[in-house]
């Protein structure tokens, strides 16, 4: 299986959607980067291969530990690749107050890009991001 390179456009299409609907209900983010650092929320960001196929086509990934369990995107307190950021990035608020509702849409969305892959016969692979992304960088 390999990626089609209209895979780009949909995954983009997806999370534009999912961008509007959390918009719409509006959980909250101040941008602090405090997210970004796993462990302190006794959290793994999980992720699929289309969308650490789409970080690695449109951003260059560096040099990091996986076992840091801190996102190597994360410079200055702030997401150097929000555009590109996995679901589980975009779903995922500090503020707990919208946690049903949050996973309810992360669902969706999930549902969403596996489809993508599976119409595609993309390989699906859902695992911890930070391992997906240093075998890929290897």
């Amino acid at each position: 299986m390999s990626q089609h390179p209209e895979n780009n456009s949909n995954i983009k299409e997806i999370y534009k959607k999912l961008e509007a609907e959390l918009a719409s209900i509006d959980p909250g983010c101040n941008a602090c980067g405090t997210c970004c650092h796993f462990d302190e929320f006794g959290h793994v960001l999980y992720a699929s291969t289309i969308e650490t196929d789409y970080i690695q086509k449109n951003v260059e990934i560096p040099s990091f530990n996986p076992d840091k369990n801190v996102c190597p995107f994360l410079v200055n307190n702030e997401c150097s690749i929000r555009e590109h950021r996995v679901l589980g990035c975009r779903v995922f608020f500090c503020n707990p107050d919208h946690k049903e509702t949050l996973q309810a849409i992360y669902e969706k969305y999930y549902t969403m890009i596996k489809d993508l892959a599976i119409d595609n016969e993309v390989e699906w692979q859902y695992a911890p991001m930070m391992k997906m992304l240093k075998e890929k960088s290897n």
